[in-house]
C-alpha cells in the first residue's frame, strides 16, 4: 500500500517525539462562572518542563462586574500574575477585542504583540482582584513547542495557581 506524502509525514510524526513540534490548544474562560470569576488566581495552562508559549487572548463576551470599576484581571504565571498583562479593568474587556495590554481596544495587532515567552515549569493563569467578575468570556489561544524532553502544556481547570 503506497502512502501519500501527507500519510508518510503523519506516520513519521506518530512515532517520534520531536522538539520544536508546534501544538495548539484553546482554553475558554467564562467570567460569569464561579470557577473563573472569583477574587483569586486561576490556572489556564499547566506547564511541565521547558516550552515556548505563544498566547493570544480574544474577548468573545464583554466583561462586567457588580459595582462598576472594581474588578481587575491580569495575566501571568504562578510567581508573577501580571508578568504578561498588567491589571485591566474587567469592564474594559469588550467583545471582539484582543487583550494584550491593560487598555484593550484593538481588534487587530502586529504578530509581535502576541505573548511569546519561554517558560520553565511554571503554570500560566490570571488573577482577579477587587471584586468578582459577573460577565465576560476570554478564549486563550495557545501554541506551544517543547524545548526539552519534559516540555508539555495542558489546559488548566481554573483552580488557584500555587
Amino acid at each position: 500500500m503506497a502512502l501519500t506524502e501527507k500519510g508518510m509525514i503523519e506516520e513519521i510524526t506518530k512515532s517520534l517525539t520531536l522538539y520544536g513540534t508546534k501544538n495548539y490548544l484553546a482554553v475558554t474562560v467564562d467570567l460569569s462562572e464561579e470557577t473563573y470569576n472569583t477574587v483569586a488566581t486561576h490556572e489556564i495552562l499547566t506547564v511541565t518542563g521547558l516550552v515556548r508559549l505563544r498566547i493570544l487572548p480574544v474577548v468573545t463576551v464583554t466583561g462586567d462586574d457588580t459595582t462598576g470599576d472594581t474588578s481587575n484581571i491580569s495575566l501571568g504565571h504562578e510567581a508573577d500574575t501580571d508578568n504578561f498583562i498588567a491589571a485591566t479593568d474587567v469592564d474594559d474587556l469588550a467583545a471582539g477585542e484582543l487583550w494584550f495590554d491593560a487598555t484593550p481596544t484593538e481588534v487587530t495587532i502586529d504578530f509581535s504583540s502576541i505573548i511569546d515567552k519561554i517558560v520553565n515549569g511554571v503554570d500560566i493563569g490570571y488573577e482577579i482582584t477587587g471584586e468578582a467578575a459577573t460577565a465576560g468570556t476570554i478564549v486563550f489561544h495557545c501554541w506551544w513547542e517543547p524545548l526539552d524532553a519534559n516540555g508539555n502544556v495542558v489546559a488548566g481547570d481554573g483552580s488557584a495557581m500555587v
